[in-house]
């Protein structure tokens, strides 16, 4: 289980980038994916939480193929059984929940489990977590907190989530993220033409600094 997941998060390796897509609003919703795709983002998770997140998740798929879209803000196996049915191609849990892994796992579908402590990070990985999403990330120090935990754990793959700014993101990823969950932070006060630049400015940096796995 463990040997395979940089293979199975190969969608992440343009760019350690995922946008959160979240509304209470469908609608509001698919234009918030929109303008992630149409800004040069590539990998989007819809929340449970958005009212018809299965249609939306289809809806995507359809519309933007070269994307990888995910659902997200899982909270039980009926959530996430709803997701596979819908299409999800990856799942991702706010907290750590071991019991959702042999249903993803006989899905074939990668499985990105919360975690905040140590102890939650290390029984997320050890019953077959493809990643841990690190949740909330922000309001344990940001990168220094990413930073401490790659001590004990350089072979856990992390992906921090919850309030990251963009100035934060290159410091998670140089700390040792592997990819960067981002939700309303994403576009917050940029205009199109300036999330475009910031995504691709991510990218670039990310090169420059030889950033990913």
């Amino acid at each position: 289980m463990k040997a395979g997941w940089q293979q199975r998060l190969r969608f992440l390796r343009p760019l350690p980038l995922i946008a959160v897509v979240r509304s209470a609003d469908p609608m509001v919703a698919i234009a918030q994916a929109d303008r992630y795709v149409s800004a040069g983002l590539t990998c989007l998770e819809v929340t449970w939480s958005t009212p018809d997140a299965a249609a939306i998740i289809r809806h995507l798929q359809q519309q933007y193929p070269h994307c990888t879209i995910g659902a997200a803000t899982l909270r039980t196996t009926a959530m996430l059984d709803a997701a596979l049915v819908a299409g999800a191609q990856f799942l991702v849990s706010p907290h750590t929940a071991v019991d959702f892994i042999p249903h993803a796992q006989a899905a074939h579908v990668p499985l990105i489990l919360g975690a905040l402590t140590p102890t939650e990070i290390v029984q997320a990985w050890q019953a077959g977590a493809d990643a841990v999403k690190v949740f909330p990330v922000m309001a344990l120090g940001g990168a220094a907190y990413v930073r401490m935990l790659r001590q004990p754990f350089p072979d856990i793959p992390l992906i921090p989530c919850g309030g990251i700014p963009w100035s934060e993101v290159i410091p998670l990823l140089r700390a040792g993220a592997i990819a960067i969950g981002m939700g309303s932070q994403l576009s917050q006060g940029l205009t199109p033409s300036e999330l475009t630049t910031q995504v691709h400015q991510i990218r670039h940096d990310c090169q420059q600094l030889g950033i990913g796995f």
